[in-house]
């Protein structure tokens, strides 16, 4: 053995020479002569390494966000230009010899995170669209198809060139390229906001089954590239078909029993999963196939229930996509040596598969979509986003790599082809189908606008499982009959956590989860949704037709989801609750993303939005004001000041006093003739209050004539000055009161309330002034609240905006009119004071 500086060499039995770090545990010695980056030890240089990647790969997906580019892409383009060793001292960051321990950090990473695609990919959700027969035969003839014309391109231009890709090569090439990957296609859905469309629906499905067919295309092209070794495929789908038959429902059993009372999963069960994600990356790997396999496989057949999938989320996802991934990345980076584009045949490689591989696999969708008779051009959108390549594709070109199947010189040339079917997607689809996509039109879009006798279609969100018996008690009141039946879209809104997939589920009745029915175990919040309504739906005499949703996706885009919802189910109303009661500490309770998401929809909402806080309405708590049956209401109070929110507000209150065991009160406040009043009336537009006081009259009218005599409905005026008044008015009339009905009055600048809007402690946008004060705690009355806004569309405000100048001389003769009244009332007033 002989020894030289900071090394030793061995020579061992077999004549070689061992070589390593005699000092590998010391100290870290910046400040000595040698090279800086020339530790004594690993880990410092590979901390820098890591740092060094984390800070280029997410300033790269920072920079591209702005101009449609999913993050794939960025990470990509990062992993590239770090693995160049000529530009950014690359040689000097990554030595040769410190690439051990970043490439066990990245493939450790890198198998947790695929454990969690397979956590997030549900085989029901293929059945839960309700075209399974488009996504079926989309999925498999985009594959297939594609890869029959590419492989046919390959060997006609290219030829079998041994030194530029091997027979094997193309098998593991062609798989790639013809590849959807589900995870990255999930992202670019939803930054284009189509993922509860159909369009949107059928991609994802598809790419979902193209993700399964890629996995099974991998094991196929290891057998073609070595047959000898046949026994390495064998071996690799024996222990699949072990997972799913013998390990699959053993992890049902044990997680029914870990979860069981609280749905928390403890330590110790999630700390023997990760351990079994490395257990099954190793066997599959000691089987000869990649160790991603057995990491996915274990992630496909886990339970797929709520706190199960949360849990793992929570733990890994932000930490595996921030830290781990860019890793892997730069892995596949140092064998992209952008040299070999110097010479032509690299650029013929490109050509081929962008017009083998990526032209072909947008033809065949579209003519498949074609005959599923889906228009032309969601038929040229969803060929475009059949094209998603991502991580998988990543992955089967650096396992053909690793196999000796795919030189060094084709790997390049095939990385840069796949970084450009995936980086024009978003761009062309945002430039040209958004554009394209047709505003659905449809009339109902108000509940004044509903026809007596037509379908009354509402859309009823909830968050968790508070929210569903006061929601199923207010549907209950809506007087579902033969004549004009309920349609309720009761959608499920999930938080899509951290990078995990954002989705739309239908819940058909199929079991998803992965449980057996035979579970003891309590029902999470989907079964506890589900069961609820489906409930509600049997006993309503036929009258009521539930359609039950769940959608997953991040606070930040939850309201466009649930507006694309609406305008694709064509719903009149939008029911979505009030996520906390509120308390005299409002200001502080109540900053949180689910008031966020309400505000959002009211701002962009596509019908008339309701915002329901329950206080327990029909529930056993409230026994002394409630109907001693199931109905669960029994006296409405609705507060109609004036105004289109008013109006609507007015319409639902009198649908449900239709209802048989409701009592409807209806309270019109008038303004008085105190001074501050006529002062705060000068201050609004004459003219819209002449024109809006007009409407009221109308409604109020109709509405009085139509129920005189019906003793159940009642109608009061209360003449009032300012918001206190009308808070000690409304106190005087809570005695038993249920529910409370008012509209929001956005925009309306009401003299009447105009002293309570001046106190932010109790005003929430989303709940409207006089929303705010019933809905606060310290309030006389605990009855439910009911805050309505009324859509108005931008054609109609259009219209009214341009017919203003032909109402001229009619809008001036009103402004007159009303002037000289309150001036005289005004007159009056101060000599009756004299």
């Amino acid at each position: 053995m002989s020894s030289s500086g900071d090394y030793q060499t061995v020579n061992t039995t077999d004549g070689l020479e061992a070589c390593y770090y005699a000092n590998s545990s010391g100290t870290i010695r910046i400040w000595r002569n040698h090279d800086q980056f020339n530790f004594p030890s690993y880990a410092p240089l590979f901390l820098i390494q890591l740092a060094y990647v984390l800070f280029i790969n997410h300033l790269l997906v920072a920079i591209l966000k702005p101009l449609r580019q999913p993050p794939i892409v960025g990470q990509i383009l990062a992993g590239v230009l770090l693995g160049q060793r000529s530009i950014f001292f690359q040689q000097e960051m990554f030595p040769y010899k410190s690439v051990m321990l970043l490439e066990t950090y990245a493939y450790i990473a890198l198998l947790f995170y695929l454990f969690l695609i397979g956590l997030d990919m549900d085989i029901n959700l293929i059945s839960a669209t309700g075209m399974t027969n488009k996504v079926i035969s989309i999925a498999l003839a985009g594959t297939l198809v594609p890869m029959a014309v590419g492989l046919g391109a390959f060997f006609l231009v290219i030829g079998e060139s041994q030194e530029f890709i091997t027979q094997g090569g193309y098998m593991f090439c062609a798989v790639a390229l013809t590849a959807t990957n589900f995870q990255e296609l999930s992202q670019i859905l939803t930054d284009l906001r189509i993922l509860h469309l159909d369009i949107g629906r059928i991609a994802l499905s598809s790419a979902l089954l193209s993700d399964l067919f890629t996995w099974m295309l991998l094991l196929a092209c290891i057998l073609v590239s070595n047959p000898s070794q046949y026994y390495e495929v064998l071996s690799t789908v024996g222990f699949i078909l072990i997972c799913v038959v013998v390990v699959r429902p053993a992890l049902s059993w044990v997680f029914c029993s870990a979860i069981r009372g609280d749905n928390n999963l403890s330590d110790t069960h999630i700390s023997f999963v990760l351990a079994g994600v490395l257990l099954c990356g190793f066997i599959t790997d000691g089987c000869g196939a990649h160790s991603a396999i057995g990491a996915f496989t274990l992630g496909v057949i886990m339970p797929k229930r709520q706190p199960i999938t949360n849990t793992f989320k929570d733990k890994l996802d932000d930490f595996l996509v921030s830290s781990g991934l860019p890793g892997f990345f730069l892995l596949t980076g140092f064998r992209s040596n952008l040299v070999i584009f110097s010479s032509h045949k690299p650029w013929m490689f490109v050509l081929v598969v962008l017009f083998g591989f990526g032209m072909s696999k947008i033809l065949i969708t579209f003519l498949v979509s074609l005959l599923h008779k889906i228009p032309p051009k969601e038929g040229l959108a969803l060929g475009l986003l059949m094209n998603t390549k991502g991580l998988l594709a990543l992955i089967v070109l650096n396992t053909a790599c690793n196999r000796k199947d795919l030189v060094d010189e084709a790997f390049p040339p095939t990385i840069f082809a796949l970084f450009v079917m995936t980086c024009v997607i978003e761009p062309i689809l945002a430039a040209t189908y958004k554009a394209t996509k047709q505003f659905v039109n449809y009339k109902c879009r108000t509940i004044q606008r509903t026809k007596e006798k037509a379908e009354f279609r509402i859309m009823a969100c909830i968050h968790s499982t508070r929210n569903i018996a006061g929601m199923i008690n207010l549907l209950q009141v809506s007087n579902a009959t033969n004549q004009s039946a309920i349609h309720v879209f009761a959608v499920h809104l999930v938080e899509h956590l951290g990078h995990s997939t954002a989705m739309l589920l239908t819940n058909d009745g199929s079991n998803s989860t992965g449980f057996n029915d035979s579970c003891p175990m309590q029902a999470t919040e989907a079964e506890q949704f589900k069961k609820a309504f489906e409930n509600y739906e049997k006993t309503s005499n036929n009258a009521v037709n539930v359609h039950t949703l769940t959608s997953v996706s991040p606070h930040e885009s939850m309201h466009e989801d649930i507006c694309c919802l609406a305008e694709d189910k064509r719903v009149a109303f939008i029911i979505i609750p009030y996520i906390r009661p509120l308390t005299t500490n409002d200001k502080i309770r109540n900053t949180n993303t689910n008031r966020t998401v309400n505000l959002n929809l009211l701002q962009n909402m596509p019908c008339s939005v309701c915002t329901f806080v329950d206080r327990g309405l029909g529930s056993d708590e409230d026994k002394e004001s409630q109907l001693k049956d199931h109905h669960g209401i029994q006296h409405l109070l609705m507060l109609f000041l004036g105004g289109p929110d008013d109006r609507e507000a007015l319409a639902y209150a009198w649908r449900m006093a239709a209802h048989p065991n409701v009592k409807l009160t209806v309270v019109r406040f008038l303004p008085g003739k105190d001074p501050r009043t006529v002062f705060h009336q000068k201050h609004n537009s004459e003219v819209a209050r002449c024109t809006e006081k007009q409407a009221d009259d109308e409604d109020i009218y109709e509405f009085k004539f139509k129920t005189m005599n019906d003793e159940s409905i009642s109608y009061i005026e209360n003449v009032v000055n300012n918001g206190e008044e009308i808070v000690a008015a409304i106190k005087d009339l809570s005695d038993n009161c249920d529910l409370y009905i008012i509209g929001r009055r956005e925009g309306a600048e009401s003299r009447l309330t105009y002293d309570l809007s001046l106190d932010n402690s109790t005003n929430f946008p989303e709940l409207g002034v006089i929303g705010s004060v019933l809905a606060m705690s310290n309030f006389s009355s605990h009855a439910s609240v009911l805050v309505i806004q009324q859509y108005i569309s931008r054609k109609t405000a259009n219209k009214s905006e341009s017919r203003k100048h032909d109402r001229m001389s009619i809008d001036h003769y009103c402004e007159t009119i009303a002037s000289q009244i309150i001036d005289d009332d005004y007159d009056d007033d101060e000599e009756d004071d004299n």
